[in-house]
Order: C-alpha cells, then sequence, then structure tokens
C-alpha cells in the first residue's frame, strides 16, 4: 500500500499549502495541476473587505465555493451575492468578476479545469506568500499592462478597465 496509496493522495493541512499574493488577495494552492494531469487546480483565495478580481474571461471552466464572508460575483452582467455554503460555476468564455462585499475577510474554494492556466498566471503575477499569511494590502492601482499579459499568456483576458472620468 505505501507507494501507490502516498502517490493517490494529497493532504494539505489548513493554510499550509504553497502560497501567492495575487491582486492584493492570498491564494493557496491545494490541488495542483502537476499532481492530477493538469485535470484541474483547487485553490482558496482569501480576500480582504473590498477586494476584487476585474472583469475577464477565461479559457477554462471555473467554479467558486464561498467558504466564509460575502462575494459578490457578477457573471455576464447579473450579480450573484453569494454567502458561506453558496456556489457558482461558469462555462468558459463567460465574463466574470468578484468583490469582497463584507466588512472583513472573505474565503472561498476555487476550482479550475484545466488547471495549468491559473498556476501560470498566479506563480507570474503573484508573489510568493509564507503559508497562513495575509497579503499586503495593494498600495494602488495594479498595472493593468502587465496583469492583462500576463492574463493572456496564461488564457485569462481581461476587459479593460472604463476610461477615468466615465
Amino acid at each position: 500500500m505505501g507507494v501507490n496509496a502516498q502517490a493517490r493522495v494529497r493532504h494539505v493541512p489548513a493554510r499550509t499549502g504553497r502560497s501567492f499574493a495575487v491582486l492584493g488577495q492570498g491564494v493557496t494552492l491545494l490541488d495542483e495541476p502537476a499532481d492530477n494531469g493538469d485535470a484541474l487546480m483547487l485553490f482558496e483565495v482569501r480576500t480582504p473587505s473590498g477586494g476584487m478580481v476585474p472583469p475577464h474571461t477565461e479559457d477554462n471552466h471555473e467554479a467558486f465555493y464561498v467558504i466564509e464572508g460575502i462575494f459578490e460575483l457578477e457573471v455576464e452582467g447579473e450579480l450573484f451575492r453569494c454567502g458561506a455554503g453558496d456556489f457558482l460555476s461558469i462555462q468558459p468564455g463567460t465574463v466574470h468578476s468578484f468583490r469582497n462585499a463584507g466588512p472583513g475577510w472573505a474565503r472561498m474554494l476555487t476550482l479550475t479545469s484545466p488547471g495549468s492556466q491559473h498556476q501560470r498566471f498566479f506563480e507570474s503575477l503573484g508573489e510568493p506568500l509564507e503559508p497562513g499569511a495575509d497579503p499586503p494590502p495593494l498600495t494602488g492601482p495594479p498595472d493593468f499592462e502587465r496583469v492583462d499579459r500576463l492574463g493572456r499568456e496564461s488564457g485569462i483576458h481581461f476587459l479593460p478597465p472604463p476610461a477615468a472620468g466615465g
């Protein structure tokens, strides 16, 4: 049983997985593509109050399960207010964004399939984060050109930000 059982099981104790600070949020990888033939990537997102990911589409499937707090997910112009236990799944090419609409930290599990595109994006854009640590707060808006370029290289297509003043 030993070797085969270990190769077929992945255990990640709470807040110990490989982590990154991405767009002011903490991302902890739980099931990585290298461990499952790129079938998926499962990760936990910890988002401070007001933290968000801007509108974008992806070349992969994505699903969200809220663990704690309140997330507002806008999907193709429709707003879904999701609390603990709520689930939302989207197909490739669907415009979506999310933000933490609550007063404190919020957490959700996110599953992407295949998973290597998101992993590449997090590793390219994010900064390594000590497991269990909070991400540093953003000190200004992210560099959209960089986020957009790294996103495109990873199958994630961000919509341009609204023009200033309108």
